[in-house]
C-alpha cells in the first residue's frame, strides 16, 4: 500500500481547510500549480477524487471528508507547533538552565533576565569551578557564570565585570577596620580556607607560594556560604572574591595588600549554544547590564 507524503496531506488539507486552491498556496507560501500537483498525485496514487472543482473554489468529496476527518489533527498539530516555535523565537515562552560558581553576580543577572523575559523557565545550579566547567561541556546547563571562566576553542566567553580577592574578618575583630592587611598579619589568626576545586583558594594558594607563606588554617570547609558564616560566628578569617555574595551582615571585606589583581567574572556557553535564543539573550542582556554600568562608574 502506498502511502501518501507528509508534502501530500499537508496540501490537502490546507485547500480543505481554505475550500480554494489559491488560499492553500498562499497560506503554505507555495505556488498554487505546486498545490495542484500534490492533491493530483495523491488523487492518481489510489485512484480517488478528493475535490470537487467548484468556480474558483473546491469542495470536499464524499472520500475527501472522509480522509479529512483523519488528517486535519495534523494541520492542527502543525499550527500548534508554529505558534510555539514562534513563542520559543520571540521568547515568550522558552528555558534556560545556568549553573554559576556563586549567587552574587548571578542573581543579579538572572533578576535582570526575569524582569525582561517572564515567561522563560529559569533553573539555577551552583557549584565549585570545575563542576560549573563540567557542567556546560556536558550539556547539562546552557550558560555558565564563573570568575576566569575556561578559555578554549568550544567556548564562547562574555566578561562581566572584575573583582578583587579580599579577607572576610569578623565584625569587631581587631582588622575588621582596616582598609587594608597584609598576608602576614592574617597569618596570625584563625584561617578558614576552602576545599575542592575553588577557584578563591587556588588564587589565594597561588599568591601564599609565591610569597613563601605556608599558612596552617584552623578549618576546611566545603561551601563559601559556609565560610562566610564561619566568618559570621567570629571563628576565623576567610577569603572571597568580593562580588560573590551581597551578604553584610556581621563581615568585613577588606583588601589584601599583596593581591593587586583584579578577577574577572564570566557568563560562558558553548560556541554551538551561543545562537540558541534564551542564551543569546541573556548574554546581551548581560553586556548591556556591563556598559551601563561602566559609563555610571566613567560619570
Amino acid at each position: 500500500m502506498k502511502r501518501p507524503t507528509a508534502s501530500q496531506i499537508r496540501a490537502f488539507n490546507e485547500v480543505a481547510a481554505t475550500g480554494s486552491f489559491s488560499r492553500a498556496a498562499k497560506a503554505l507560501a507555495v505556488s498554487q500549480p505546486a498545490i495542484t500537483a500534490q492533491v493530483r498525485a495523491m488523487e492518481e496514487a489510489h485512484n480517488v477524487r478528493l475535490f470537487h472543482r467548484v468556480g474558483t473554489g473546491a469542495e470536499l468529496t464524499a472520500i475527501g471528508e472522509r480522509l479529512y476527518r483523519h488528517t486535519r489533527q495534523m494541520r492542527d498539530t502543525e499550527k500548534e507547533a508554529a505558534v510555539i516555535l514562534h513563542s520559543a523565537r520571540t521568547l515568550t515562552i522558552g528555558e534556560l538552565v545556568i549553573a554559576a560558581g556563586a549567587p552574587g553576580p548571578a542573581m543579579s543577572l538572572v533578576a535582570a533576565f526575569r524582569a525582561h523575559y517572564p515567561g522563560v523557565r529559569l533553573e539555577m545550579h551552583f557549584g565549585n569551578w570545575q563542576h560549573v566547567v563540567n557542567a556546560v561541556r556536558d550539556r547539562k546547563c546552557d550558560l555558565g557564570i564563573l570568575t576566569e571562566a575556561p578559555q578554549a576553542d568550544d567556548i564562547f566567553r562574555e566578561a562581566l565585570f572584575e573583582q578583587s580577592l579580599v579577607a572576610l574578618i569578623p565584625e569587631g575583630h581587631r582588622l575588621s577596620r582596616r582598609q587594608e592587611v597584609s598576608l602576614s598579619e592574617l597569618m596570625d589568626h584563625p584561617l578558614l580556607f576552602r576545599s575542592g576545586q575553588s577557584q578563591t583558594q587556588k588564587r589565594l594558594n597561588s599568591v601564599l607560594a609565591e610569597k613563601g607563606i605556608r599558612p596552617q588554617p584552623l578549618l576546611w570547609l566545603e561551601s563559601r556560604e559556609a565560610i562566610y558564616e564561619a566568618c559570621a560566628q567570629g571563628i576565623g578569617i576567610g577569603f572571597m572574591f568580593d562580588a560573590a555574595s551581597t551578604r553584610a551582615d556581621r563581615v568585613c571585606r577588606v583588601r589584601i595588600r599583596e593581591i593587586t589583581d583584579f578577577f574577572p567574572e564570566y557568563a560562558f556557553c558553548l560556541r554551538s549554544n551561543q545562537s540558541l535564543r534564551p542564551v543569546e539573550a541573556f548574554l546581551n542582556l548581560a553586556r548591556d547590564m556591563e556598559s551601563q554600568r561602566a559609563n555610571h562608574l566613567a560619570g
